[in-house]
C-alpha cells in the first residue's frame, strides 16, 4: 500500500483557493485526467474518472480549511483524499493532499490516479503562478 503527499503553494488568498477546491462541481477543473466530469444523481454525486464511475461525497469544514473527498468504487474499495488549505503567512495559500492507496486498488490504478492529480494540480498551479511538490 502506497501513500503520497502533494503540496501546492499558491499566490492568492487561502479563502479563494479553499472555496474553489471545496465546490464539488470544480473537481474536474483541478483533478486533471482523474475526474473528467461530475454529475448529480438522485442518490448523490458521481464522478466519471479514469478509474471508472465513482460515487463521490465531500465533507467540508471552512473553519479548519479541510476538505475530505470520499470516493467509492463498485469493486468495493473506498478512497479518501484529505485536502487541507492554510495561509502561507504572506497572503497566499498552502494546499496539501494526502492520497493513500486503498485495499483492493491495483498498483497501476493508484499510479494513474497520482499522475492525473499531479497533472491537474500542475495546470491549476500554472494558472496562479504556484509551486507544486510531491513526496
Amino acid at each position: 500500500m502506497q501513500n503520497r503527499i502533494i503540496t501546492l503553494t499558491v499566490a492568492i488568498p487561502s479563502a479563494t483557493v479553499f472555496n474553489f477546491l471545496a465546490d464539488i462541481e470544480n473537481l474536474p477543473h483541478w483533478s486533471g485526467g482523474f475526474c473528467e466530469w461530475i454529475e448529480l444523481h438522485r442518490d448523490g454525486w458521481w464522478a466519471y474518472t479514469a478509474l471508472g464511475e465513482l460515487a463521490v461525497e465531500t465533507k467540508v469544514d471552512d473553519i479548519a480549511g479541510a476538505i475530505d473527498l470520499r470516493f467509492g468504487h463498485t469493486a468495493g474499495w473506498k478512497l479518501v483524499i484529505p485536502v487541507r488549505v492554510r495561509t502561507d503567512g504572506d497572503g497566499g495559500a498552502l494546499v496539501s493532499l494526502a492520497c493513500a492507496q486503498p485495499a483492493g486498488m491495483a498498483d497501476e490504478d493508484y499510479e494513474r490516479l497520482i499522475e492525473a492529480l499531479l497533472t491537474g494540480l500542475r495546470d491549476f498551479a500554472g494558472r496562479f503562478h504556484a509551486e507544486l511538490t510531491a513526496a
